[in-house]
């Protein structure tokens, strides 16, 4: 089931938490909203076992405390791994985060765009995908326990889900697909496969980009623009979603159309057909019409 925000609120996440009855593995960039962290602690209460992963440095800052609520449910707390975290290269920094947002439990799997926060769930654009697929979800633990371990998750999981490291191909392959592609993204930056499809579909792309763009971004988005690709900028709703869409298939996840994204951070996506296509293809461009012009 595809649920849109900021209409949905955080009922999803709270309903998926409620009704775990097994172990619940989470894995989330952030996790602060006060209404889910009532729901894993009451989870743990009733003998559920939670696992959470979360980034050491969100946004290039420390926590704030983050790691101590997250225990306080009772709930097994890890940062993610090293080599998804924060560290310096040569003489500047090099951003590297586990970014993902997913749950497992069961069969039972959650994947989206949003952060599990206040923000994510009244004033942002976001997806979020909720589903029973023995498939997906048994591809979502492989990563999960090799993120918690500190290994490497193998080739599996990528048959079912648009993993990063390494999502540049099955993103650039949706966007290379016949017809028009609606794409939203909280970033854009110079991923030179993505920019290259992107100005290849030129008119038939419609790409819907935040009006509060960096500078090097917005100088991106002009020079795609001059290749024909339909630009707008979002104010409201604040656009965090992350979104390739056409009226057969859509990829929803954690990945933004950014180098950082594609190759290097912990990702978490997954490519929905049919009824769920249409209805991101039809949102997406009904978010495009109400944008404006860069």
């Amino acid at each position: 089931m595809l649920f849109i925000e900021p209409h949905a609120g955080p009922a999803p996440v709270i309903q998926f938490v409620r009704a775990a009855r097994g172990p619940l593995d989470i894995n989330t960039y952030l996790l602060t909203d006060r209404r889910i962290l009532s729901s894993v602690r009451a989870a743990v209460r009733r003998g559920v076992r939670v696992r959470i992963i979360i980034a050491r440095h969100p946004y290039g800052g420390r926590p704030h405390g983050e790691l101590t609520r997250l225990r306080a449910t009772g709930a097994l707390v890890r940062y993610a791994p090293p080599r998804f975290t924060t560290h310096a290269a040569g003489d500047g920094r090099r951003y590297v985060f586990d970014h993902a947002k997913y749950m497992v439990s069961g069969d039972a799997s959650e994947i989206g765009t949003a952060n599990m926060t206040w923000s994510a769930f009244h004033r942002n654009r976001e997806y979020l995908w909720v589903g029973h697929d023995p498939r997906i979800s048994e591809a979502l633990r492989t990563v999960f326990q090799a993120d918690w371990t500190r290994h490497r998750a193998g080739p599996g999981p990528r048959r079912v889900l648009v993993l990063s490291p390494g999502a540049t191909g099955a993103l650039v392959r949706l966007l290379n697909a016949p017809g028009r592609v609606c794409v939203e993204s909280e970033e854009i930056g110079r991923d030179r496969p993505v920019l290259s499809a992107l100005r290849a579909k030129g008119p038939a792309a419609d790409l819907l980009l935040p009006a509060r763009l960096n500078r090097s971004d917005r100088r991106i988005a002009y020079r795609v623009a001059r290749r024909g690709v339909h630009v707008r900028l979002l104010r409201t709703p604040y656009l965090h979603a992350k979104l390739i869409a056409d009226p057969t298939q859509a990829f929803i996840g954690s990945e933004n159309l950014s180098p950082t994204s594609l190759t290097r951070n912990r990702e978490v996506g997954l490519i929905l057909r049919r009824r769920a296509a249409r209805r991101l293809y039809a949102q997406c461009q009904r978010d495009f019409a109400r944008g404006f012009r860069p």
